[in-house]
């Protein structure tokens, strides 16, 4: 059982130590993007993991990397606070 559906397993051990890694590196950033969005560190990380999930299930090569980015703290915020009413006070809100 060496190949299945195109996944290789003879490197299977250096897949998962390479998938720990990254996600002890994003960890810190997907709390980041959380705190940063108004919504908490526990968002972002519910975030980044449901983000890897469905990436790595949807998307379309098999070495792919995928998570949250910096800009994309800007436009998310911008769309969590026009679709939630974070601050009803705000006059773009009329």
């Amino acid at each position: 059982m060496n190949y299945i559906n195109g996944l290789h397993f003879n490197n299977i051990r250096g897949d998962i130590y390479g998938g720990l890694t990254a996600a002890v590196v994003a960890l810190p950033l997907a709390m980041a993007m959380g705190v940063a969005s108004g919504v908490g560190p526990i968002a972002g990380m519910y975030g980044a993991i449901f983000v890897g999930l469905f990436a790595a299930l949807f998307g379309g090569t098999p070495a792919q990397v995928s998570g949250p980015t910096g800009p994309m703290t800007v436009v998310m915020a911008a769309i969590f606070i026009q679709y939630t009413g974070m601050f009803p006070d705000d006059p773009a809100h009329g």
